[in-house]
């Protein structure tokens, strides 16, 4: 139920909306039934407010206990990344597994070997000892970029391996600078950046948040 709670989180975080059961179905790649199931369970636990016939949002217990796995996942990522050599693109699926079994002494140790890092390696902001997130503003999505316009990447959204291989073998990490060349009449954003001129669909581009240079 842990893996629920974080993917409600995730919905949550980039939207601010109550999350469908359809929606959550998706991000964890389970059939909605088994996510009505979930639901009930949570709702018992007082983690979700849950009514007939709407989307569901965390409450203030279920935000306290997804944001301590998220800060678990983030410095986890950024330990991996920065001292055992994994490339970014590689490390969420590992850390979806120990993120769940690592005590708040750890982390908090962990944060103190890290010196304090506000981001993990995919620009995410890491939740404090307080489970407060550093505040961020003036981003947008890469799909709404206006053609010949320049940003820098701040965050990737997906946790999909493929994809963020893909996108790390066309120069968009975070801190890199892209400009927005086109808008294909079958629906790609074609894009410069410091390797060439990649061709995103609108949903992958959607994942990618950006800051105006």
């Amino acid at each position: 139920m842990e893996d629920a709670i974080v993917g409600i989180y995730r919905l949550q975080e980039t939207t601010d909306e109550r999350v469908s059961t359809s929606e959550l179905a998706a991000e964890l790649g389970v059939e909605p039934p088994s996510v009505s199931s979930i639901f009930s369970r949570l709702a018992e636990r007082g983690l979700i407010d849950r009514e007939p016939h709407r989307p569901v949002a965390l409450t203030e217990t279920g935000m306290k206990v997804a944001l301590q796995l998220i800060r678990n996942h983030r410095l986890l990522e950024t330990f991996l990344v920065e001292c055992l050599g994994y490339g970014w693109e590689e490390v969420h699926e590992e850390c979806d597994r120990l993120e769940h079994h690592v005590s708040q002494r750890f982390t908090t140790s962990l944060e103190s070997f890290l010196s304090n890092p506000e981001t993990d390696p995919h620009g995410d902001p890491i939740p404090d000892t307080n489970l407060d997130v550093p505040t961020e503003s003036n981003l947008v999505h890469l799909d709404t970029v206006d053609e010949g316009t320049t940003v820098t990447v701040q965050r990737i959204l997906t946790g999909e391996r493929e994809t963020l291989e893909y996108l790390a073998s066309r120069g968009l990490e975070p801190e890199d600078t892209v400009t927005v060349e086109e808008r294909t009449p079958i629906g790609l954003l074609v894009i410069s950046t410091a390797t060439g001129q990649p061709r995103l669909p609108t949903e992958t581009a959607r994942q990618i948040i950006c800051s105006h240079t």
